[in-house]
């Protein structure tokens, strides 16, 4: 498994004001983002009834009379991926329905299927291998990593040890120095995205390969940790 890390720390001094008479602090945010690559993902598949004569030559919307039921479009699409090897108990149904139908025409059926994968390289086969007449959509829904927990503590420690050091520094520029923590504060807690966002610090630190390689394949995880610091 290879992890692709980069930490970014971005700082806000929120001020110096009295806790007490003779007592200062500083306040200051430090943030950390780790991108972790996939192991395990989920790509859905949307399918919906149709009419035959969309793909006839010369036919308008009026002469579409037959339609190819929503039963028959899953058991072809079924078929299509038994035969590129992934299995029944991969595959999960989950939202069937619509939500309108055309004026003087039957309501059209469509459904959704979840399909759990670990090798990228599948998609391509699926996307041409399936009969895409009945398909609406098809799309990499969540990306997982059996890690996930342990990662986002380790983020959660670098975002608490960055606003420390900058802390550290503000206060030493000023000729101080820092005293102990006086409280700990998390925020934005639990973020994770599934498709990393630019960079927004001015300050990166990476581990191995670049973060921003194989995007689609990468789970972003962001924390932020406000901390207030008394100054000596």
């Amino acid at each position: 498994m290879r992890i692709k890390i980069s930490l970014f720390t971005l700082f806000i001094l929120m001020g110096f004001n009295l806790l007490a008479q003779d007592s200062k602090y500083i306040e200051v945010t430090g943030s950390a983002e780790m991108f972790v690559e996939a192991d395990e993902f989920v790509f859905v598949i949307g399918i919906s009834e149709y009419w035959i004569e969309e793909f006839e030559k010369k036919k308008e919307f009026k002469d579409y009379k037959n339609k190819v039921a929503i039963g028959e479009i899953e058991s072809q699409l079924l078929k299509d991926l038994k035969a590129i090897g992934i299995k029944k108990d991969q595959i999960k149904s989950t939202e069937v329905g619509n939500y309108w139908r055309h004026q003087g025409k039957e309501f059209l059926v469509s459904k959704k299927l979840e399909i759990s994968l670990t090798d990228f390289s599948v998609i391509n086969k699926i996307v041409s291998t399936v009969d895409r007449k009945g398909i609406k959509n098809m799309y990499i829904g969540e990306l997982k990593n059996k890690e996930l927990p342990n990662f986002r503590k380790d983020v959660k420690k670098q975002a608490l040890l960055a606003a420390k050091e900058k802390a550290e520094y503000l206060v030493e520029t000023l000729g101080n120095e820092l005293g102990s923590i006086i409280s700990i504060e998390e925020i934005n807690n639990d973020n994770a995205y599934y498709r990393p966002a630019a960079a927004r610090s001015n300050v990166m630190m990476s581990a191995g390969e670049s973060a921003e390689a194989d995007t689609e394949k990468n789970i972003k995880l962001r924390y932020e940790i406000r901390t207030r610091f008394e100054i000596k």
